[in-house]
């Protein structure tokens, strides 16, 4: 897997007209979405701009007209590896998740170890509904989140279904950015 660089507003530093991966400043984000389970087509897992977002796509469920009659769930692992000048991690997610029942379509982030958000389902209508709503997202702890110089970060990703129903269209989004001193 390349590691590319990306400068503060998220672009892709090149030299040459190829990635870089040999700039000062900068943080490298590489991921491994090897992890999931329950899903019966390809990887749930996408990642886009260079590492900078990552999506979790929840097929649909048998009981929703879609194909998958299982849990859902996996764990993506990124390596965030800064350079030589100390900076910060910018995040945001969001996603849509089932209005059948709140405390499903679970998704934690932890950075470091420590954890620094989360989301469910905001679960507000109920009755057997095939209708999704967005999630319920919860910052433990305020980004931006303090990279050190030289420094090899971990972000960890959980997600589950918890159950096998009530899925149409969903899935969850995350948007991570670094910045420099």
């Amino acid at each position: 897997m390349a590691i590319i660089k990306l400068t503060a507003e998220g672009k892709v530093i090149t030299k040459g007209g190829l990635p870089s991966c040999t700039c000062c400043g900068s943080c490298d984000i590489t991921w491994d979405t090897s992890s999931y389970y329950g899903i019966m087509g390809s990887n749930p897992w996408v990642v886009t701009e260079n590492g900078g977002r990552i999506r979790f796509n929840i097929e649909d469920s048998f009981n929703c007209d879609g194909s998958n009659d299982e849990t859902q769930g996996g764990t993506a692992t990124a390596t965030i590896t800064v350079g030589s000048s100390a900076g910060s991690l910018g995040f945001s997610f969001s996603g849509l998740a089932e209005e059948e029942d709140t405390g499903y379509e679970l998704i934690d982030f932890y950075l470091n170890g420590v954890l620094v958000a989360s989301a469910t389902s905001p679960g507000t209508i109920g009755g057997d509904t095939c209708v999704m709503g967005p999630a319920v997202v919860t910052y433990h702890v305020a980004p931006p989140y303090a990279l050190a110089a030289n420094s090899v970060n971990t972000l960890i990703i959980n997600f589950t279904t918890f159950d096998e129903l009530y899925h149409l269209g969903a899935y969850y989004e995350a948007v991570f950015v670094c910045s420099f001193l």
